[in-house]
C-alpha cells in the first residue's frame, strides 16, 4: 500500500497522516459505537452512554449492544451510525438559512439513509420536502426502511439518476452529495476495500464524481447550497473535487466557523477531515459550497396523474393502490411534473392498501411519528375514489417478549381486553406494526423481509 500512504502525505498533514496511518497499523478493527436519537421518538434507554461533541442528540455507546433484540431500535428511537458522519450537525445553521419559502432538499446518494434521518431531524421545525434519493435498485429497500422508522410525512425516497433529478431546474434549496468514493474510510472495517484500492480506482471514482455532480447541478437553485462529502481521504476525491465544482461548476467555498469545529477535525483549504486516532470516529470528509451560477431553462414538464389527492393529506398512488400520508402543502406536483413518476419509490407515510374496498393497513404507519400518543386511528378516503371502507384501529401497550415475538413474525395471541379487528402494537408507547385481531388468534402483518431472525 505503498500509493495509499504517498497519496495520504500529500492530501493530510504530517501530524493527522501519522495519527491515520497508527490506528490503521495497531489492529482495531472499528471506531466507538455511536447512536443518533430520534428526537420526536426517543425515550429513556438503558445505554452506558457520552455525548457526541459535535451533535447535540447523539451519544458514544459503552459497548455494543445487540441491537436487533432492542424494539426501540425497530421502532425508529435511535438510528446506529458512525460519529464523524454525524457532521450536518455541524452546519445546521447553514443549512436551515439556505431555505426558500417552500423549501426542499435533496439527499442525492442516500442509502441506507443514516444521513438522511439527520436532514430530517434538522429540518422538523421548517418541514420542507426532502427527497431521499438512491440510484443503485438493490440499496433502495434499506432507504425505504429507515426512512419509515424515522416516521415523518414530509419525505420522497426516489429510485433515479442524478441525471433525471437535475431535471427539475433550480428546485432545491440545497443538496447533500455523499458520493461514491474508494473507500479509504472502510480500510478498519473491510479487507475487501484495502485489495480493491489502487490509484487506477481513485481516478475512476474522481471521474464518476465529478459526473454525477455535473448532471444534478442544473436542479440546485442559484444561492443554494452543496454539501460534498466521502468516506475516504485522498485530496484528488475530496479537495480537488471541491475546487473543481467551484470552478468549472460555477460555486463559492463556504468556510465552517473555527470555534464550532469539533477538536481533532482536520481544516484543509477546500474541506475538512474527520480522521481516526484524532477524533473517536471513521474516516469522512466533507465541504459547503454556494451557487453562484444561475439554473438552466425548464425542461417540459412529463405529465402523468400516478398520484392524486385522496383526501385531507392523504394521496392516492394509482399505479398500485397505495395510500399515503402526506403533506400536500409541499410543492411535491411541481417537482414530480418534471421528473420521471415511476421513480418514487415512497411518498410521505404509507397508510395501507386498498384491496376489496378496504384499506389494509402498511407496517409504516405504524412508525409515523403522527401516530404517537393516539389512543386509536380512523382513516377514510376521499368519495371521489369509489367506495372505500375507512381504515379503523385500536392502541394496545406490550412488553419486550411479545415485541420480540412480533417482530420475527411468531403467532401473537390476543389479550381479553383487545378488541377484535387492527390494533397498533407498541413497545413503550412507540409504535412498531399491526396484527388483525381475529378473535382467538391474531394475524401478524410485519412484512418478511423486516422480521428478525434470531430473539436469544
Amino acid at each position: 500500500m505503498r500509493d495509499f500512504d504517498v497519496l495520504l502525505r500529500e492530501s493530510l498533514p504530517d501530524y493527522a497522516a501519522d495519527a491515520l496511518l497508527e490506528v490503521l497499523g495497531d489492529g482495531s478493527s472499528s471506531a466507538e459505537v455511536s447512536i443518533r436519537l430520534n428526537p420526536q421518538k426517543a425515550s429513556d434507554s438503558d445505554f452506558d452512554m457520552r455525548p457526541v461533541p459535535w451533535c447535540k442528540d447523539a451519544f458514544f455507546l459503552s459497548e455494543r449492544p445487540n441491537f436487533t433484540l432492542d424494539p426501540s431500535f425497530h421502532a425508529g428511537a435511535y438510528y446506529v451510525q458512525d460519529s464523524s458522519c454525524m457532521f450536518p450537525a455541524l452546519i445546521a445553521d447553514k443549512i436551515l438559512d439556505s431555505l426558500s419559502p417552500k423549501g426542499a432538499v435533496l439527499d442525492l446518494c442516500a442509502s441506507p439513509g443514516g444521513k438522511s434521518t439527520h436532514l430530517i431531524s434538522i429540518l422538523k421545525d421548517k418541514r420542507p420536502l426532502v427527497v431521499c434519493n438512491e440510484a443503485v435498485g438493490k440499496r433502495v429497500p434499506p432507504l425505504t426502511d429507515n426512512i419509515a422508522k424515522w416516521g415523518e410525512d414530509n419525505v420522497i425516497v426516489t429510485n433515479a439518476s442524478a441525471g433525471n433529478l437535475g431535471k427539475a431546474s433550480g428546485f432545491f434549496d440545497v443538496m447533500l452529495a455523499d458520493v461514491p468514493c474508494s473507500g479509504e474510510g472502510m480500510f478498519r472495517k473491510s479487507a475487501d476495500a484495502i485489495e480493491g484500492w489502487s490509484l487506477s480506482s481513485v481516478r475512476d471514482c474522481v471521474a464518476l464524481q465529478r459526473t454525477i455532480i455535473s448532471d444534478v447541478w442544473p436542479a440546485l437553485r442559484e444561492g443554494g447550497l452543496l454539501i460534498y462529502s466521502t468516506c475516504t481521504y485522498n485530496h484528488f476525491e475530496n479537495q480537488d473535487n471541491v475546487k473543481y465544482i467551484a470552478e468549472k461548476l460555477g460555486a463559492e467555498y463556504v468556510p465552517v466557523e473555527d470555534e464550532i469545529l469539533p477538536s481533532g477535525v482536520v481544516k484543509l483549504p477546500w474541506g475538512y477531515q474527520f480522521v481516526p486516532g484524532l477524533v473517536p470516529g471513521e474516516g469522512q470528509f466533507f465541504a459547503v459550497l454556494r451557487k453562484t451560477s444561475s439554473a438552466s431553462g425548464r425542461r417540459k414538464p412529463i405529465r402523468k396523474a400516478r398520484f392524486v389527492s385522496a383526501g385531507d393529506a392523504l394521496v392516492l398512488d394509482k399505479v398500485n393502490n397505495q395510500i399515503y400520508a402526506f403533506d400536500l402543502s409541499l410543492d411535491f406536483a411541481n417537482w414530480i411534473s418534471e421528473v420521471n413518476p415511476s421513480c418514487v419509490k415512497t411518498l410521505g407515510c404509507r397508510v395501507g392498501e386498498i384491496k376489496a374496498g378496504k384499506i389494509i393497513p402498511d407496517a409504516d404507519l405504524a412508525l409515523s411519528t403522527a401516530l404517537i400518543g393516539a389512543e386509536n386511528g380512523h382513516i377514510s378516503v376521499n368519495s371521489t375514489l369509489g367506495k372505500v371502507s375507512a381504515l379503523e384501529f385500536s392502541c394496545a401497550e406490550i412488553n419486550r417478549e411479545t415485541a420480540l415475538k412480533f417482530l420475527s413474525r411468531e403467532n401473537i395471541t390476543p389479550q381479553p381486553s383487545w378488541p377484535r379487528g387492527y390494533i397498533l402494537l407498541r413497545y413503550q408507547s412507540l409504535g412498531i406494526g399491526f396484527v388483525n385481531n381475529l378473535g382467538n388468534r391474531c394475524n401478524n402483518l410485519h412484512p418478511l423481509m423486516r422480521r428478525i431472525l434470531k430473539v436469544r
